[in-house]
C-alpha cells in the first residue's frame, strides 16, 4: 500500500512501542481530507490509531467501519445496538432494569475472536461515557516481542498450530448467561497458526491467545503443555516489555489491527462511574501461517 508522501497526517506517537494519535481529523472526512491508503498505512505501521472528540452516530460508526472492510458481528448478539445489530455494546449502565450492554467484556489479555476460523483484521471502540478513574485498556505489540526474540526461540514457535475454544473461554466468565445451542454452533473449536504473515505487510510476527488455547494439534499431551508454557512465557514477556496504557477520554475513537496486538480492558468502579463504549469488528482473512519455504 502506498500514498502520496506530500499528503501530511498531523499524527503523534502514543509510546515507542505501539500506538498514534491523528489530530485534527473528523473520520467523516475520510477520503475528502486525507485519503484511506494514508490511514491504513498509519494503522499498520503503529497498529493502533486514536482519533480523539469524534461526533459520531451509529450509522456514522459503521460507515467509518465499513471504510476498512465488510462488518463482523459478534456472537453475543443480546448486547447489540437493537437499531445497529453490527454494534457490540459494552457497558455497565442499567436502563428500566435491562443492560445496555455487556458488563465485563475485554477483561484479561488476549486478541480478538482467536476461536474463529476467520478473524477479525481490525477492531474498533468509541467510548460515549468512560470512567474518570480506571477502566484503561493496554495493549502489547506481538511484533516488537517477536523482533525482539532469538532465531531458536522463533523456530520452536514457527509451524506450531494451536486450538481454539470459545465454550472454553466463556466457562471462565462468572453470572452470565450460559451459551445458547445456536451460538456454540457459531463457535466451533478451530486451529491457529501461532506465527502469521500479515497479508498486507508482510510481517512476521506471534499469533497467540492463551484465553481461548486448549491445546496444540498434532503433539503428545505432554508436548502440548510445554509448548503452551513457552507461549505463557512469550506473554509475559510481550505485556511486560512493549505495551502502552489508554487512558481514555469521551468520544475517543480506536481502531487497531488485530493481527498482531494484544489488549485487554482494566478494572473500574462499576457502582461509581458510568461506562458506555461501542465496539465493531472489521472480517478479516484466514490466518496466513508460516512457511519454510517463504
Amino acid at each position: 500500500m502506498s500514498y502520496d508522501n506530500r499528503e501530511k497526517l498531523n499524527l503523534s506517537i502514543l509510546c515507542k512501542h505501539l500506538g498514534a494519535e491523528i489530530t485534527d481529523l473528523d473520520v467523516r472526512n475520510i477520503g475528502d481530507e486525507v485519503s484511506l491508503d494514508a490511514i491504513k498505512a498509519a494503522l499498520h505501521k503503529h497498529q493502533l490509531l486514536c482519533f480523539r472528540g469524534q461526533q459520531l452516530s451509529p450509522d456514522e460508526l459503521v460507515n467509518f467501519t465499513c471504510l476498512f472492510g465488510e462488518m463482523l458481528p459478534h456472537v453475543l448478539q443480546q448486547f447489540s445496538l437493537p437499531e445497529n445489530p453490527d454494534i457490540y455494546v459494552l457497558s455497565n449502565i442499567v436502563e428500566n432494569g435491562e443492560p445496555l450492554g455487556n458488563r465485563r467484556e475485554g477483561f484479561g489479555w488476549h486478541t480478538d475472536l482467536t476461536y474463529m476460523e476467520v478473524p477479525p483484521s481490525y477492531t474498533i471502540l468509541y467510548g460515549l461515557e468512560v470512567p474518570s478513574e480506571g477502566g484503561d485498556t493496554l495493549y502489547a505489540s506481538l511484533y516488537q516481542a517477536w523482533d525482539a526474540l532469538k532465531e531458536e526461540e522463533k523456530d520452536r514457535l514457527r509451524g506450531i498450530r494451536t486450538v481454539h475454544s470459545y465454550p472454553h473461554l466463556y466457562s471462565k466468565r462468572v453470572n452470565v448467561e450460559p451459551l445458547t445451542e445456536d451460538q456454540k454452533d457459531q463457535t466451533p473449536d478451530v486451529v491457529q497458526p501461532a506465527v502469521r504473515i500479515h497479508p498486507d505487510t508482510g510481517r512476521e510476527g506471534m499469533y497467540i491467545n492463551t484465553g481461548d488455547c486448549i491445546g496444540v494439534e498434532g503433539v503428545s499431551l505432554e508436548e502440548s503443555n510445554n509448548i503452551l508454557e513457552f507461549i505463557n512465557e512469550l506473554y509475559d514477556f510481550t505485556i511486560n516489555n512493549y505495551s502502552y496504557q489508554h487512558k481514555w477520554k469521551v468520544r475517543d475513537l480506536l481502531i487497531w489491527d488485530n493481527r498482531g496486538l494484544l489488549h485487554t480492558a482494566t478494572d473500574y468502579d462499576l457502582d461509581l462511574h458510568r461506562r458506555l463504549i461501542w465496539r465493531t469488528s472489521v472480517v478479516g482473512e484466514r490466518p496466513i501461517p508460516w512457511r519454510k519455504d517463504v
